[in-house]
Parts: C-alpha cells; structure tokens; sequence
C-alpha cells in the first residue's frame, strides 16, 4: 500500500515498512513503563484497601524504568535511522527517476508543460513527499497499528469501556475521511495557481531586458504582485477549510475522554466494573488521546502528498520514446515516405503533409519556404524530436521510430539557430560534444570553426566561465561555439537550423568557412532563409504551407512556376536596398 500511494521503489517501500513496524512497537513498548505504573499503583493501593502484603522494591522499581528508558532510546535512534535515511535516499531516487523519465520524454510533452511545471515537481513535490515519508509515513502509520493492536488488548479487559474509548476517534476519523476529496481539489487548485506564480516570475526574469526597455515594466510587476496576492487569499482559503477540519475531528476526538469517565462511572456504580480496570481506562484514556491527535494531524498531511505523487507520476508514466539500442543502418540517406505530421495531434490541420524526398549521403539538402512552413518540423523528425502521425522517415533503411532517441541522436550533428550554452568554460562547452575528446581534438574543433581568435582574447582562454547561456559572448561567437561542438561530434549527418541567420557578414562569413568543414561527406540538410546562402546545394526542396511546393537545384527552381523564384529575386532586392 505505502509503495503505491508514495510511488516508492522496492528498497523504500521495504525499509519504510520495517520504520512503521518498528514505530508501532515503539508505541506499544509504552505500554510496559505505564503496566509498570499500574503495579506501582496497585502496590500503594493495597493498604488501603486493607492488605498488607505490599511489596515494591524501589531499587528493583528504579533499575527497571532505567532499563525501560534505555531500550526506548535504541527503538527511536532505529525509527530515525529507518524513517529519515530511508526517505533522504529515496528523495534523491525519485529525482534520478524523474530526470531520467524527462530526458526520454518527447518534445510534444515539453509543449504541454512549461519549465516552472517542472521545475516545481522536481524540487517542490519531492520535497513534499520527502517531507511526509520523514515525518508522517512511519509515525502515522505506526501509530494506526499501536492503536489497533492496543484496542484489541483492551477489549478482553472490557469491550465496553474500549467501545467508549475508541468511539469518537472512529467518528472523528470519518469526518476527516470524508473530507479528503475536497482538500485534494483545494491542493490542486493552490498547486495550480502557485506554478502560475512561478510562471509569471520566470516570465519576468527571462524577459527583464524587454521591460526594462519599455514602459510595461510597472505593469508587468504589478501583475505579479496581484498573482502573489491572489495565491495569499486562496492558500489561507484552503487552509482554513483543511484547518477547520483537523480542528473539529479533534475536538470529536477529545469528547472520548468525558465519555470514558462518564461510562466507567456508570459501569463502576452499577458494580460491573472493578476499581483497578476502571482506573486503567483513566490512565489510557490520558495517554492514547495524545496520538490520537497527532495521528489527524498528520492525516492532512498525507493526503497533501498524495497530490506531490500524482504530478510526480504523470511524468513517471508519460509514454516514452523507446527503440532499439542498436542502430546498424546501410548508409546515411535520409528517406521521408509520405510523412504528416501535426503538433497537436490533429490530422485535419497537419503542420506538414505528405513529405517524400530523400536526403543523400555526401549531398546537400536545403529546406527553404516562408516562416511557418514546416522546414524545421522535418528536419527534427529525421532525428525523432517527435514521431511522424504517418509515414515514414528512414535513415539508409532502418525506421527512425523504431531506434531509442540518444542511439539515433549519436548519428547526428546539429547546429540550431537558438545556441544553447551552459555557465561552464569556453573548454566544457565545447566538449560537450564529444565528452571523451582528448584536448587536442577540443583546441583542433575550436580552430576549424573559427573560435580561437576569440577565445585567446579571454581572460582565462579555454578556461574562462562564460555565463549564463554565454551571456557574456556575441551572438556569432556563440553561434562558432555551437559549430565547434558539432565539429568535435563529427557525426555523419548534419542539421543546420539557420545557423547563420542574423549574423552580420563577417561573422556569417566565418562561420560558413566552420560549415564547410563541418559537412564534408556528409548526409547534410540546411534550413536556410537567406537562399543566396543554399545557391549551390545539390537539392533545394521549396516548401509552402506544410507541403512540398518543388523540388530541384537552384537553377531548375529559377526555371519554375514555385514560390522560389520570387522569393530569391526579393531577397536580392532587399539586399541591394539603401536608405
């Protein structure tokens, strides 16, 4: 059951069950110092009740509770070691597991997800969880079990005086069972305007440029005031009806220890109940109200956790991109075979339709067309950033779909318009390519994608942090940067996604030069919109609204009826253009 509701892995789910056994004989252990007050009592009770056959030992008395005291001490210094260890481990399972699930995730999730999502459910729902299975699992549960076995051993005192006992605490647990639903709906809604918080935080921070430059900044600030303020109101809501709850079970709960008085009187008047059970009630009725309340208390508390699991799991459990991990294929061109595709799933608004061309080994393949026209979409579905709604994309024979992601992805080299850059040197960055590059091949990339002139002019060179995202580097030298890491990889097939879009020509010049290198016999495909930049490609596919408009080289194109020609006389016109 706990492995379940925790989504714990067979060693936590184990080690969890033995800190509830041993918290439950922890709970039952007290037993022994309060029988052993029973026999004190019984021992002073005797002369008044004219017997004088008392005999308490105190040294034997003293010894006994010392040795009481001793064994209570190991049963806890064992609970802590099982309940603490175990969830610290266990936390940092669940965070390997999850950041193994994203990174098999497809990209399709990511667009249902935004980063604050998951940002939150790694660090805030584990350490939801980590906090319950700490200070909740063991002890509630433990304390579930004392009670039941404690009410089961009370019963043959007297099954009345049990009943009394335990009546209100039945009630009390119901009222708190009935409840759960609509403090559940309460956590999802407080979870789900707390990531609408942390969305419109990241927002700002990620665009504080672009407001610090307009006259949206106020306004952009006070909105995340207002969402701060907004989830203020609706958290204590949601505390007030949780707290409300806990409070009036409780309050059910302590109308017990009147009853018990009240019964046992009775009992006690009418002669059916001896003085020594009566006053053992008394004293358990003391002391069993306690965990009792602590045990509602931490009911609210579980149930909380159980909304951590849930998001947890819906990562867990998304549908996988899996393959084969070997991937033999008899050479590198790349065949699309009638390829749709659609973002969301819908067939009737596909983002690109019926694509068949073929991508040659040692050739140069453009995609080109107006924004939005599919030429990234297929280019990502040869290296299965998504999986194709039909058709077929191949590489020298072997189905795309049917190889795991990071065994196809070792095949490919790509250079995204968007360079991605880590707070690391200029050296890791670059090794990021190819993690078991010796320094040789690292400087030796860097040289053939025109980065060390640059980097020599570093503070530290290759050792220098460049910062968030290469923040302190210019868009082309991030962009070299980009080429050298596909350069060190030194895959046979090459993706450039607008690699040189923006640059200024010196830059693109430079960078061209890198390219050159880069995809020498190689299965290359460009997206370009600088078609001046794709002249000499061995194939240039025209592509309007998601579907091939034409295929050919540049010059059969300029021959055409496609979008190309006027595309390219355009662009020439507004190259020429002066103000």
């Amino acid at each position: 059951m706990l492995k379940k509701y925790f989504s714990l892995s067979d060693k936590g789910a184990k080690d969890l069950h033995k800190a509830v056994i041993i918290a439950a004989f922890g709970n039952l252990f007290l037993i022994v110092p309060l029988g052993l007050s029973f026999y004190a009592l019984q021992e002073f009770l005797k002369p008044l009740q004219g017997d004088s056959s008392a005999s308490l030992n105190p040294l034997l008395f003293a010894g006994l509770a010392l040795l009481i005291i001793f064994v209570l001490f190991l049963i806890e210094k064992l609970k802590y070691r099982k309940t603490f260890n175990t969830c610290y481990e266990e936390s940092a399972n669940v965070r390997i597991s999850l950041a193994e699930s994203i990174r098999k995730l497809p990209l399709s999730y990511f667009g249902k997800k935004d980063l604050s999502d998951l940002t939150a459910t790694l660090l805030n729902d584990v350490t939801t969880i980590e906090h319950a299975l700490g200070h909740t699992g063991a002890d509630l549960f433990g304390a579930i079990a004392s009670i039941i076995i404690s009410a089961a051993m009370l019963a043959f005192f007297d099954w009345r005086m049990t009943l009394a006992l335990f009546t209100c605490a039945a009630l009390g647990f119901f009222f708190v069972y009935m409840s759960r639903k609509q403090s559940r709906r309460y956590a999802v809604r407080i979870n789900a305007i707390l990531f609408g918080v942390y969305n419109s935080i990241q927002q700002m921070l990620d665009n504080i440029k672009v407001l610090k430059s307009s006259d949206k900044k106020e306004s952009y600030v006070q909105k995340v005031k207002d969402d701060i303020a907004y989830s203020t109101k609706e958290a204590v809501k949601a505390e007030l009806f949780v707290g409300s709850t806990m409070t009036g079970s409780i309050i059910v709960i302590r109308f017990g220890f009147p009853l018990v008085i009240a019964v046992g009187a009775v009992l006690y008047a009418q002669g059916s109940l001896p003085l020594f059970t009566y006053l053992v009630f008394l004293l358990i009725a003391g002391r069993i109200f306690e965990p009792l309340t602590a045990v509602f208390m931490m009911l609210g508390e579980f149930f909380h956790a159980r909304t951590a699991v849930e998001r947890q799991l819906e990562i867990i459990n998304y549908p996988k991109q899996t393959g084969s991990e070997t991937f033999n294929p008899q050479g590198y061109d790349i065949q699309y075979d009638n390829v749709s595709f659609s973002y969301n799933n819908d067939a009737e608004r596909d983002t690109v339709r019926n694509i068949s061309f073929t991508a040659k080994q040692g050739e140069i393949t453009a995609l080109v067309g107006h924004s939005g026209c599919g030429k990234s979409t297929i280019a990502r579905l040869a290296s299965r950033f998504w999986d194709t709604a039909s058709g077929t994309v191949s590489i020298g024979g072997v189905d795309v779909s049917t190889v795991e992601p990071e065994t196809l992805l070792s095949a490919f080299s790509i250079v995204f318009q968007d360079v991605v850059l880590f707070n690391d040197t200029v050296y890791n960055n670059i090794l990021v390519g190819n993690k078991d590059a010796t320094k040789e091949q690292v400087l030796a990339a860097a040289q053939a994608a025109r980065c060390t002139d640059f980097i020599e002019k570093l503070p530290e060179g290759f050792d220098t942090v460049i910062g968030e995202n290469g923040y302190t580097l210019s868009g082309g030298e991030r962009q070299r940067l980009s080429i050298a890491r596909a350069l060190l990889k030194d895959a046979p097939i090459i993706l450039l996604d607008e690699a040189t879009a923006a640059l200024d020509p010196e830059n693109e010049t430079l960078i061209q030069e890198a390219l050159t290198k880069l995809i020498k016999n190689k299965t290359v495909i460009v997206i370009a919109h600088r078609l001046r930049t794709v002249e000499h490609a061995d194939k240039i596919v025209v592509l309007k609204e998601g579907a091939i408009e034409e295929i050919g080289t540049h010059e059969e194109l300029m021959k055409g009826k496609s979008s190309y020609p006027r595309m390219y006389q355009l662009q020439k016109e507004s190259e020429s253009w002066s103000a």
